[in-house]
């Protein structure tokens, strides 16, 4: 047993001792492992103490001591002292250590590279050239190089380390003390990130971000790590994103456009100023769905939110118009553009955008347009009737012109065929109106008496003012003569009563006076604004006035412009007054307007005078004497009628006539004749070979041959539609037996007729 004990015993012992030595020479040796391994020291150290006072614990109170064991607990004891005072001398040989590199710092600053800055902060960076990123000691000079400062700055590796930082800000910033602002921040702060114009080394400026964070070592700041990146490109896209945003709100400026936004989510919806404005709101004026709808013409709200729907369900851009009320009650036309936005995982839709544009003058020109068109559809319906017309009407007035001249001035039966004949010639009257409806007309200028187209006019235009509007005509006697076309006199009284008419729905008076005046001063105060003022003389003056409920001054301003009417739609053409002004100014006149609100209007307007004879309008006067002929005339006509009355009228004053109802039979008369023809007369529209190509071919075959044309319509109406030359001789449809004779008197002794007959003879 007691063989056993000691065993045990200096087993322990062994043990302590083992333990005891490694502790020592990790005491010895924590200047080299450094001091953060110390407490694996201290714990060791303290072990064989911990070890040798369990084995004294284990022994029994009553054994003997033995003299071994205590020498052998003293000898524990021993190197676990020395252990100890081993770990003091460490600690405090790491303490002078850290104060003396702290003292190096701090005297030596930048003199020497401090190595342990750019090994503890060489990482990848190296790699990246897309920054500059390099490490500043606390004087703010360079400690560290990458590839990014060549790319960027331009500066070599030898050339950059050691340098200052501050030579890579601008002048102006160094001079503000800005380089040392930044590290002054980063210190503080421990970061500072900002963005500022820096310098290359060819002196180049460019944008960067500038990120500099402080680098601590026991707490101390040890110096700065900076990165900066190039932001040219950057600003370069940004510039370019701010042009763009500037030009597309330019050109949605310019165009009108607004722009909308409706989240489907939440119901919000947003305008722009634009959009407001379209709407008739005020910048500030709140927006919702449901004003939107409100504003809305009840008309159109259907259709509109259908079309929302459909796009909507069918994923489709959309694009309509609608009309929307504006606060002040008047409407207006927009079109709308937009396209919705939709949730990628479950494919609802969560908003939609667009854009809106004002289109109210676009539709007033269409609906300009469509009137212009079916002013034109009817006007070319009234000219193919009066052309028809005007056929039949000139076999009446020659036929009833021919018995007239075979009866004796006592036959009762005169009186009759006179009767056909002014009917036949007020007919003549109507489809002369027809064509100037139709624009058709033939201008003839003629001197005028103003009093006999008045006079004229009064039968037609009461019936046409109604029982409720009186007509009051006060003609002066000392009205001079004008030069103007009868018809469109006509057509310039009867448009100012027909506005007089309109302006007085509940009846009133219109008044038509003419006179003489002497106009001394300009007056252009009422004149159309594009009119010249009259010059100084002596006019015969045309005035409607009436007591209607007047214009305004803004209204006075646009009533001479096509198409601007006061009156509802589809009740006024604004046509009126514009061709008015045509007409006048055709006729070498003025016109002017006086008008206000409450007190009626009065329109004026003035011919110059002119000293001779008067034409005497609306009278069947008889034919001057024609004079008769020999020649050979060629007449082509298409309708039978009216060639029976040409031939017939020509041979009564001695001409020989042959017949042809189409070209292709005119071409084989002459043919025939070997050319021997004085005049050809033909329509100028027949079916087949129109009359101006028989011409045409004519001049080719017989250069010298005279053509006379004949139509329904007007000379300008035919040549306008290319069908007849301007230099070409003209009568127009209906003509009297009279007229047809002195024409082709005229033609027959021009000088081109007579050298054709030379070259025949």
């Amino acid at each position: 047993m007691i063989v056993c004990k000691h065993s045990a015993r200096w087993r322990s012992y062994g043990v302590a001792v083992l333990v005891t030595v490694p502790a020592t020479a990790l005491s010895a040796a924590s200047p080299v492992i450094g001091p953060h391994h110390l407490f694996i020291t201290s714990s060791l150290s303290f072990l064989p103490v911990e070890l040798s006072a369990g084995q004294e614990a284990s022994r029994p109170d009553f054994a003997v001591p033995d003299p071994d064991s205590e020498l052998g607990l003293f000898g524990l004891y021993g190197l676990t002292a020395v252990g100890i005072a081993l770990l003091l001398a460490a600690l405090y040989r790491a303490r002078l250590r850290a104060q003396a590199e702290a003292l190096k710092v701090k005297r030596q600053g930048s003199e020497e590279p401090q190595h342990w800055h750019a090994d503890r902060f060489r990482t990848p960076e190296d790699q990246v050239v897309n920054y500059a990123i390099f490490m500043l000691d606390t004087l703010g000079q360079s400690l560290s190089w990458n590839a990014g400062v060549k790319r960027m700055l331009g500066y070599e590796k030898g050339e950059f380390i050691g340098a200052s930082a501050a030579q890579l800000y601008t002048p102006e910033d160094r001079t503000e003390g800005v380089p040392e602002r930044d590290l002054a921040e980063a210190a503080e702060r421990g970061r500072v990130g900002t963005e500022r114009w820096l310098v290359r080394k060819d002196g180049t400026r460019f944008p960067a971000s500038v990120s500099i964070a402080s680098v601590l070592n026991r707490g101390q700041v040890a110096g700065f790590a900076e990165k900066l990146r190039d932001l040219s490109e950057v600003k370069q896209g940004e510039e370019e994103l701010r042009r763009s945003q500037e030009a597309l709100e330019l050109a949605n400026e310019a165009a009108g456009l607004g722009t909308w936004d409706h989240d489907l989510v939440n119901g919000e919806l947003r305008w722009d100023t634009r959009a407001k404005a379209l709407f008739g709101l005020p910048p500030e004026a709140p927006v919702t769905y449901r004003g939107w709808v409100e504003a809305i013409h009840q008309d159109d709200l259907l259709t509109a939110e259908e079309v929302l729907d459909r796009a909507l369900r069918d994923r489709q851009a959309f694009s309509t118009h609608y009309r929307v009320n504006w606060p002040d009650g008047s409407i207006h036309w927009l079109a709308v553009i937009g396209r919705g936005s939709y949730s990628p995982g479950t494919g609802r839709a969560v908003r939609m955008r667009g854009i809106l544009l004002d289109i109210t003058e676009r539709k007033r020109t269409e609906e300009r347009l469509q009137e212009v068109l079916r002013l034109e559809a009817i006007g070319r319906l009234a000219g193919g009737i009066a052309h028809d017309l005007n056929n039949m009407l000139v076999a009446i007035l020659g036929f009833s012109d021919l018995l007239a001249q075979s009866m004796g001035v006592n036959d009762p039966r005169l009186e009759d065929v006179r009767q056909i004949s002014q009917a036949a010639a007020r007919s003549a009257d109507l489809t002369r109106q027809l064509l100037a409806f139709a624009r058709r007309e033939l201008i003839r200028p003629r001197r005028l008496d103003l009093n006999g187209v008045v006079r004229y006019a009064g039968g037609i235009l009461r019936p046409v003012l109604g029982e409720n509007i009186g007509l009051v005509l006060q003609l002066s006697s000392t009205v001079g003569t004008i030069h103007a076309d009868p018809g469109r006199v006509e057509q310039i009284l009867m448009n100012l009563v027909l506005n007089s008419r309109d302006a007085m729905p509940q009846g009133g008076r219109v008044t038509v006076e003419t006179g003489a005046v002497t106009l001394e001063a300009p007056q252009s105060a009422s004149l159309h604004p594009d009119s010249e003022a009259p010059p100084a003389g002596r006019y015969a003056m045309l005035s409607v006035s009436d007591t209607g409920h007047g214009m305004d001054s803004g209204t006075l301003q646009h009533i001479w412009e096509p198409f601007f009417t006061t009156k509802p739609a589809g009740q006024g053409t604004g046509l009126g007054l514009p061709v008015v002004y045509g007409s006048v100014k055709q006729s070498g006149g003025f016109v002017a307007v006086v008008s206000e609100v409450g007190r009626g209007t009065v329109v004026r307007v003035y011919w110059p005078e002119i000293p001779q004879e008067t034409d005497q309008l609306g009278e069947l006067t008889a034919p001057r004497p024609t004079e008769r002929g020999r020649e050979t005339v060629l007449v082509v006509e298409d309708e039978r009628v009216v060639r029976a009355l040409i031939v017939r009228a020509l041979r009564v004053l001695g001409y020989r006539c042959l017949e042809a109802d189409d070209a292709g039979d005119a071409l084989r008369v002459l043919e025939r004749e070997e050319g021997h023809l004085d005049l050809v007369i033909t329509d100028v529209v027949m079916p087949g070979i129109s009359g101006g190509d028989l011409g045409s071919r004519l001049a080719e075959l017989y250069p010298t041959l005279p053509v006379l044309y004949t139509s329904g319509f007007a000379d300008d109406d035919v040549i306008r539609r290319g069908l007849l030359d301007a230099t070409r001789p003209f009568l127009q449809k209906p003509f009297t037996p009279a007229e047809l004779g002195l024409k082709v008197r005229e033609v027959l002794d021009s000088p081109a007729a007579r050298e054709h007959r030379v070259q025949n003879t």
